[in-house]
């Protein structure tokens, strides 16, 4: 980048790395050896896609439940222990809940690795790897 900078380049400039990994093949041409390869890298993968999003979702409901102690511990002090106060705690634990409902499902990521998985695990038994 030193050489693009230095303002002595005009024109176009073309940069050949030489590299010809652009090959892409379907999981069909692939040779047992490498759909097993492949099969372990997409495990991975989506091991680290689930572990992520878990992460998230138990940090979320850790911070509602501290939330929901404080507040509960502020109106125990306070002595306004009333219906209200209860229907306001019920309600912000039913779209905790909600939320984390919602973040149990697939994203189109993980479904994506699922249904590649699933395609390396029925051409392997078409062969007999299985």
């Amino acid at each position: 980048m030193r050489d693009f900078n230095s303002g002595d380049i005009h024109g176009d400039v073309t940069i050949q790395d030489n590299s010809d990994n652009n090959e892409y093949k379907l999981l069909i041409h692939y040779n047992n050896e490498e759909l097993l390869a492949e099969e372990k890298h997409r495990r991975e993968v989506l091991n680290k896609e689930r572990s992520r999003k878990n992460s998230v979702i138990w940090k979320f409901l850790g911070l509602s439940g501290l939330m929901l102690l404080v507040a509960a511990v502020w109106f125990l002090i306070q002595n306004e222990m009333n219906l209200v106060s209860f229907l306001t705690g019920a309600a912000g634990v039913l779209t905790g809940f909600a939320t984390l409902q919602q973040a149990d499902k697939s994203t189109p990521f993980e479904q994506r690795q699922v249904a590649a998985l699933n395609e390396i695990n029925a051409l392997l038994r078409e062969r007999g790897a299985r």
